[in-house]
């Protein structure tokens, strides 16, 4: 084969498992309400372990303000929570990992 035919296969396969990667971090097609638990600590089972270990997010310490600066970074970058069940999830974690 050609180098370039190669490149060109290379690049199609970068693209298509990068695109797989992104569209599995909260991006999909349900609905946030679709998930289940409407609780802090199903709302993090359900929409956070989409693309981290329960682990990760329990073994943080955080205050008020740095996870709402975290929850907030999150849904810019696909999670999946409206208005309501964001408070719930910060509250949730404030009282249980600060």
């Amino acid at each position: 084969m050609k180098k370039h035919t190669i490149s060109v296969i290379s690049a199609l396969l970068l693209v298509l498992i990068v695109g797989t990667l992104l569209s599995s971090c909260g991006s999909g097609n349900s609905t946030p309400a679709s998930s289940g638990g409407t609780d802090g600590q199903s709302l993090m089972q359900d929409r956070c372990s989409v693309c981290h270990s329960v682990d990760r997010i329990t073994s943080a310490h955080k205050t008020l303000d740095q996870w709402t600066t975290t929850v907030d970074r999150m849904i810019t970058h696909g999670a999946q929570l409206n208005s309501t069940e964001q408070q719930t999830l910060i509250d949730y974690l404030v009282a249980n990992y600060k």
